[in-house]
């Protein structure tokens, strides 16, 4: 069988599409699990390290290169992912480069010098480049209006599932069994996404118009034809109209709808990074202190977090269908800010004044969870998942490989530089980075981003250009936060 061409396993039950959306969703988002192992792997292993547990000890500076060259792989990988998905599928580009993340476990296990360490962690970044630039696109391009919200979130949650596995099972297993168990991780991913279908907009792209119809009949299961012979013919408008630009950067920064758009997935990208997110899972069990409640040693810590980030992945999922995403961002960029806040207070007060504040140290863990509790039902999914609605059909490969530039080198400045801020600054300083930041995400969600709800992809690029057309809620029935 071909990788381009979908096998539909029928299915029913649940409204049928909306079930088929949600399988097609999660399988295909399984990719952000291996992404979520390979950014939590640090920990577990650091601790091992300090133990004398792996095959080689590496000192700060070795470890902050370690850490940080899986962001430089993700700098590199989008642009060419981009024009690779747009030539031969979503589907097929992915299924065809999870040699980078098999390839990359493979040296991990085999490793015996930091340098083996460097290549395997950068080979991990040129996979999240492609995750990142290829999956928010094939996600938003397969969901109808009123899942979008919902399954993209899905990615979040799977991304945090990733870090939990990693972190429950990285403390009670060898380090090289636990490079086994997340290569395992890319083989079910590689298994669960080969029978999903193409996304039905890159088939109406290059003129297999049957094979759109056939996906989307899937997809819309349980619909009429009317509808979906309608929404084929909208996609096919749409093209049409948007593929008479070659996507060019002129076309993104001279067109108002994807300026605006190219401006919102940006910001949002710097600022999820500048949040703190990836550098706190990476170097959670060596932030926390050693004793917490009195029992609790940093393993367990990392452990509970996890748990708590993958409920609250979890719960984004549903309150994605019931409350505007608005609504979430506000309280995800409070939280966050809050918590971080509190955690460079306690560290401002340990390292930079005489108040003893050991005693208190149960504070730093309960922000922590604090953080991840908020996080991921607003700041977490929306910084990734939001290109994949906002970009016009022609700019969308090079807007999302864009972006993804600039979410890797944000990611690579942030856990290169998070150790030695705290060697040269204190790590009140990295903390105080993340308020701010997460501060700022709540400004310019409030003074900037349209809301997106319930529109069609089309429409929504209407609203970007400054259109006043008023659209129908898709979801008239289901109950949605008045904010």
């Amino acid at each position: 069988m071909k990788l381009s061409e979908p096998m539909l396993v029928s299915t029913g039950g649940w409204g049928g599409g909306v079930l088929n959306q949600y399988v097609a969703a999660v399988s295909g988002s399984m990719c952000y699990t291996i992404m979520g192992s390979a950014t939590a792997w640090p920990s577990p292993v650091l601790i091992k390290m300090a133990d004398g547990e792996t095959p080689m000890v590496l000192d700060v500076p070795q470890v902050s290169w370690m850490v940080s060259l899986m962001f430089l792989g993700h700098i590199t990988s989008p642009l060419p992912t981009g024009y690779l998905m747009d030539i031969f599928g979503r589907k097929r580009t992915c299924l065809c480069l999870t040699i980078l993340p098999f390839t990359s476990w493979l040296l991990i296990f085999f490793a015996n010098s930091p340098v083996h360490l460097y290549i395997a962690r950068f080979t991990a970044g040129l996979w999240i480049g492609v995750t990142t630039t290829v999956m928010p696109i094939y996600v938003g391009e397969i969901s109808g209006p009123r899942l979008r919200n919902s399954l993209t979130t899905i990615n979040n949650l799977l991304l945090n599932f990733g870090v939990l596995f990693a972190y429950v099972i990285g403390p009670f297993v060898s380090y090289y069994t636990l490079a086994i168990a997340c290569e395992a991780l890319t083989v079910l991913y590689f298994l669960a996404f080969f029978s999903m279908p193409e996304s039905p907009y890159f088939y109406m792209k290059h003129k297999q118009r049957e094979k759109a119809l056939e996906v989307l009949s899937w997809l819309r299961k349980g619909e009429t034809e009317e509808n979906i012979e309608a929404e084929i013919k909208r996609i096919e408008q749409a093209i049409e109209e948007q593929t008479l630009q070659k996507g060019t950067l002129k076309d993104i920064f001279f067109d108002r709808g994807n300026r605006k758009a190219f401006l919102i997935s940006i910001i949002y990208a710097i600022l999820k990074r500048m949040s703190g997110s990836g550098v706190m899972q990476a170097y959670t069990s060596v932030t926390l202190p050693k004793v917490t409640f009195g029992v609790l040693d940093p393993n367990t810590c990392v452990i509970v977090i996890g748990t708590i980030s993958l409920l609250s992945s979890l719960a984004s999922t549903a309150l994605a269908v019931r409350y505007r995403r608005m609504t979430l961002l506000t309280i995800s960029c409070i939280g966050c800010a809050i918590s971080t806040a509190i955690i460079m207070i306690w560290f401002y007060l340990d390292e930079l004044t005489s108040t003893k504040v050991t005693a208190y140290s149960d504070i730093v863990f309960i922000s922590f969870a604090l953080y991840y509790s908020v996080f991921n039902i607003g700041l977490g999914p929306v910084g990734t998942s939001i290109k994949g609605e906002i970009f016009s059909t022609n700019v969308k490969a090079l807007s999302s490989s864009l972006t993804t530039l600039v979410v890797a080198f944000s990611g690579f400045i942030m856990n290169k530089f998070y150790l030695l801020i705290d060697q040269w600054l204190g790590m009140y300083f990295n903390y105080l980075i993340f308020s701010v930041a997460c501060t700022v995400a709540l400004a310019f969600t409030w003074t900037y981003v349209p809301d997106t709800q319930n529109k069609t992809l089309e429409e929504i690029q209407e609203l970007l250009r400054g259109g006043g057309k008023k659209y129908r809620n898709y979801d008239s029935t289901e109950p949605l936060s008045k904010t």
